[in-house]
């Protein structure tokens, strides 16, 4: 029999994960609470579709006899989304949170699943989703982890587990977050620099020089059109990231400048540069340089 699972969430990550899994013989049942006539619902639906992927008109309808359901939403949704499901699962029935949030979000989360019959686990993405789909490694934590395992394994996921505690994939995920998305605010600041004096491809082509392996045209290309797609969830992600650091009692100094350079980059207006899925790179570093310094909030 093949494996059923509900995906909540249904956004780039939960899409393309959602087609993969499918793809590879899963039984698959999606809900997202974006409104069917809204242009994000559209494109949901969309997605859906195309994957053969059926979706439920409410999370009930969603979980329904699902052995795993998966929470693929923003970090400020995971705990609306756990609340939501939480009165609907019953006893054997896995949520694996997938949110990027922090350990002791995770930690808070557990106690909703588990306030009715259902059991939770913890996951952290630890890289782009759509070049990967359902083959992004995923590490996994907690008393559940194995049986998670267990299901997606054989559907060719990419799956490790860490352990029984719940916290330790999220303290993975926001550590590796930080760095992934510090280098991108610190691409943004250099080539926002670089560019008035025309010197852009001559900084990157020095860090070839002194990083050898590392394509850093293409990493800036890919990091910085990552921003313009997605920059205020990335940016909204190192809120996250400062409070686990802090819970922990390390000042969150690099974190919140992070989170506000990729803020700015994320609303300094994009008119030109963002066509739908894609980026015109050049017209965005332009913009980086152009813009107003005092563009992002909280500065």
């Amino acid at each position: 029999m093949s494996a059923r699972l509900a995906i909540v969430g249904f956004g780039e990550a939960g899409a393309a994960i959602g087609a993969g899994l499918a793809e590879a013989g899963a039984s698959i049942t999606a809900f997202d609470a974006a409104p069917a006539g809204s242009p994000f619902g559209a494109r949901v639906r969309a997605r859906a579709a195309a994957a053969g992927i059926a979706m439920a008109g409410s999370v009930a309808e969603a979980i329904g006899d699902a052995d795993l359901i998966l929470s693929i939403v923003v970090p400020a949704a995971a705990r609306e989304v756990a609340a939501a499901v939480a009165p609907h699962l019953r006893a054997g029935q896995l949520f694996l949170d997938l949110n990027s949030v922090g350990p002791a979000t995770k930690r808070a989360l557990r106690e909703a699943i588990e306030s009715g019959d259902g059991s939770f686990v913890e996951g952290a993405i630890l890289a782009a989703v759509p070049p990967h789909r359902h083959r992004v490694p995923i590490a996994l934590s907690g008393p559940g982890a194995q049986e998670v395992r267990a299901i997606l394994e054989p559907l060719g996921a990419r799956v490790e587990v860490l352990g029984r505690e719940v916290g330790a994939a999220a303290a993975l995920k926001m550590q590796r977050s930080l760095l992934v998305k510090g280098i991108e605010a610190l691409l943004i600041e250099s080539i926002a620099g670089a560019e008035r004096y025309g010197l852009t491809e001559r900084v990157l082509a020095s860090m070839d020089e002194s990083f050898p392996g590392i394509d850093w045209t293409e990493t800036a290309r890919y990091l910085t059109t990552r921003t313009a797609l997605h920059g205020a969830r990335r940016a909204r992600e190192l809120v996250e990231v400062a409070a686990s650091l802090a819970d922990i009692g390390v000042e969150p100094i690099m974190a919140d400048a992070v989170r506000r350079r990729l803020a700015w980059a994320a609303q300094i207006g994009l008119d030109g540069v963002v066509h739908g899925d894609a980026v015109d790179v050049a017209a965005l570093w332009q913009r980086f340089a152009t813009a107003p310094a005092d563009g992002g909030p909280d500065r």
